[in-house]
């Protein structure tokens, strides 16, 4: 998540129970936050242990299908689907809708394409939820800022915020228990296979003369630093297919790419407005340090765009290009007014609720790809800046020995490295490859749909344990069949 932490230290193969304070000692965000994390990793796996990976309580469950039509348009009848009220357990989370006459098209936290995300006209398909935690910063909440510091004063804090989302997934299945089977399989392909390590640059001759290193060598940041790398366009690494340097140096978007902070992507802008390229900004930021200046580059986001993260396809398919990251041409502070870069195909209309622009640090990388971000070459290292380096890697191709590694990025992922002045290094294991730190998903199937047909036993449901007798059971659900009816928003 994007806050401004200084590090993150949770780790569930280290079993801690509880984070201890001790009288005196200085009060750390990161001790706070591993306590939040050990509880919630507790709650869930007992969750998850009791009723399964999926499950809606029998009794006030939620996100049952059922298929509807909205038959009072001008245009053709769209497919929806309506989605009950109620709550289930993914994986732990408790997941609620708490929204009468939720549909796929009105669902909450998810603003659907009218074109892209139609449901498929043909073929049977699976419903499922994804699940995932999002950060929530007063930007987006007014209400977690306290004005009694100061109106606008400081937000002390930030929200994780559990987000869900219906999808349809096309399969070729037509038993429930094969149904199973293939969803599980293609949600086996979701996952990323890259991995990414991190380092403190050291010369070749550092081994051979400690005492006397040069001025360009380990971290030499003035400050502590928590930078952050995420994939910016998801897909095979930039160079999977073996194409020269300067070849794909000046081809169009051919891999995945990324993008970095030294901030934990945490320094973002309100935008008031939006006239073209020009943003009208609610402030320029804190200080130098944490503001904006010609030449930086910058995300636009708002509640939607946050909201589309996850992708759900195949990552070795080729990519498609997430929204091109923009940069600042001109600033008139005494306005608040921020000119960006255009190119055709820029969106700089029909922004969603709680827009604000992210700064992002790669000024100085040597390529920059069509959407704004570094191409991701595996098996380099690139260098960020003050002599951090990261290096990603994936599992060995298929295609014989000398194909090198291909890795598999989904957009959004993230790896946190914490960069201290102390030891002048990255606190990071040496040459360790590692999957990134999120975003974590979770998913549960809820129905699968043929034609007019919906099968509801895919969603798995449970009885309360009041008294330790009740087993747990799955209830059958019948197949249904519904009119036309009117959806409401």
């Amino acid at each position: 998540m994007q806050g401004d932490f200084s590090r993150t230290t949770f780790d569930p193969l280290k079993h801690y129970s509880a984070v201890l304070a001790q009288q005196g000692r200085v009060q750390l965000d990161a001790d706070f936050n591993e306590q939040a994390a050990i509880l919630l990793r507790q709650l869930r796996t007992v969750v998850a242990d009791l009723v399964g990976p999926a499950r809606a309580p029998a009794d006030g469950g939620g996100f049952e299908i059922t298929k509807v039509t909205d038959g009072e348009t001008a245009k053709p009848a769209r497919e929806d689907l309506a989605i009950s009220r109620g709550r289930i357990y993914v994986d732990g989370l408790l997941v609620e809708n708490d929204l009468p006459g939720a549909t796929y098209w009105t669902q909450p936290d998810l603003r659907l394409d009218p074109d892209a995300d139609e449901l498929p006209a043909e073929g049977a398909f699976v419903v499922y939820l994804r699940v995932w935690e999002r950060l929530v910063t007063a930007l987006q909440d007014p209400a977690i800022r306290e004005i009694a510091l100061g109106d606008p004063g400081p937000d002390t804090s930030a929200r994780a915020k559990t987000v869900w989302q219906v999808a349809a997934l096309a399969v070729d299945a037509t038993e429930v228990g094969a149904v199973e089977q293939e969803f599980a399989e293609k949600l086996a392909g979701f996952r990323p296979t890259g991995l990414l390590t991190a380092q403190a640059k050291r010369p070749p001759s550092a081994a051979d003369d400690a005492c006397h290193l040069p001025p360009d060598s380990l971290f030499r940041g003035h400050e502590n630093q928590l930078y952050r790398v995420e994939v910016h366009t998801g897909g095979q690494a930039w160079w999977a297919g073996g194409s020269t340097d300067t070849a794909r140096r000046s081809a169009v978007l051919s891999g995945a790419t990324f993008k970095w902070s030294r901030e934990n992507a945490s320094v973002v802008f309100p935008v008031v407005s939006l006239s073209g390229a020009v943003a009208k900004l609610g402030s320029l930021g804190r200080d130098g340090k944490l503001g904006l200046e010609v030449g930086d580059r910058v995300e636009l986001v708002d509640d939607a765009t946050a909201g589309r993260v996850a992708d759900d396809v195949a990552a070795a398919e080729y990519p498609v290009a997430a929204p091109r990251l923009r940069t600042v041409v001109a600033i008139d502070a005494a306005d608040l007014l921020v000119t960006l870069d255009r190119q055709d195909g820029d969106d700089d209309c029909g922004l969603g609720a709680n827009p604000f622009l992210r700064r992002w640090d790669h000024l100085s990388a040597p390529d920059i790809a069509d959407d704004g971000a570094i191409p991701l070459v595996e098996g380099r290292w690139h260098e960020l800046e003050d002599g951090v380096q990261v290096s990603f890697g994936g599992p060995p191709s298929s295609g014989g020995e000398d194909a090198g590694v291909v890795g598999t990025y989904r957009r959004g992922d993230y790896w946190l490295i914490p960069a201290r002045t102390a030891n002048g290094d990255v606190l990071w294991p040496k040459n360790e490859f590692r999957p990134p730190n999120g975003v974590e998903y979770h998913y549960a199937p809820l129905a699968y749909v043929s034609g007019d047909e919906v099968d509801a036993s895919l969603r798995k449901t449970f009885v309360p344990l009041a008294d330790g007798s009740a087993p747990l059971r799955e209830e059958p659900k019948p197949k249904t069949t519904s009119g036309r009816r009117k959806t409401t928003g």
